[in-house]
């Protein structure tokens, strides 16, 4: 009954979990790392999109923002110590990500809407709470921009050594899982939204070793 209700209401697999444990029943949906001999076809799967969407960004995030994985490209906007960082604090927490955004009223607030919507489905989870109240103090009186008129989707647009550099983000997912850990990967793609910004990747190369 307890699972049936879970799945009836869209409720992530950790929180079904978690309605198992108050229930007295043993969890059903398996939570192991990402580097677990069970995962390894599809962490193959996902070293493989990183890699064939060179030379743009790419990078690998699980349910917290935490940066698990990312392609050589991803240094251009980030920095090489990426890896292990998360990405919630990379722009609440950091005052120079807003000056290197050039759209950051749009970004800010695309941000505090996604982590608003990932708390209210998870709404014991302390971290997105912490994430939310973090992406909170970020966009106080900071305007609600509106919607973009340009570009459609909110991505960040970049300035990188005097250029502009503009994005379009997409994101891809494991669909239909029962494993936690697979279900709260995202997959995190940019690609260039202009000639200007095709031009830029294919002009700028990347020689930088791979960080994933």
């Amino acid at each position: 009954m307890v699972l049936r209700l879970g799945e009836a209401l869209g409720i992530p697999l950790r929180e079904q979990n978690r309605l198992l444990e108050a229930a007295g029943l043993p969890t059903a949906y398996p939570e192991v790392a990402l580097e677990d001999a069970d995962l390894a076809p599809f962490r193959a799967a996902i070293d493989q999109l990183l890699t064939a969407h060179m030379p743009y960004p790419a990078v690998v995030v699980d349910e917290h923002w935490n940066v698990l994985l990312a392609n050589r490209a991803s240094a251009t906007f980030f920095g090489d110590a990426l890896v292990g960082s998360n990405l919630a604090h990379r722009y609440f927490a950091d005052p120079a990500a807003a000056e290197a955004i050039v759209n950051w009223p749009q970004v800010a607030w695309a941000g505090m809407d996604r982590l608003r919507h990932q708390l209210a489905l998870r709404p014991f989870d302390d971290k997105l709470r912490e994430l939310a109240m973090l992406a909170e103090q970020a966009t106080v009186g900071l305007p609600r921009p509106s919607p973009p008129t340009e570009g459609l989707v909110v991505c960040p647009w970049f300035r990188v050594d005097g250029q502009v550099i503009r994005m379009i983000g997409m994101a891809a997912r494991f669909d239909i899982t029962v494993a936690v850990t697979l279900e709260e990967l995202r997959v995190e793609l940019l690609y260039p939204l202009d000639s200007d910004a095709e031009r830029f990747f294919r002009e700028a190369g990347t020689t930088k070793p791979a960080n994933h």
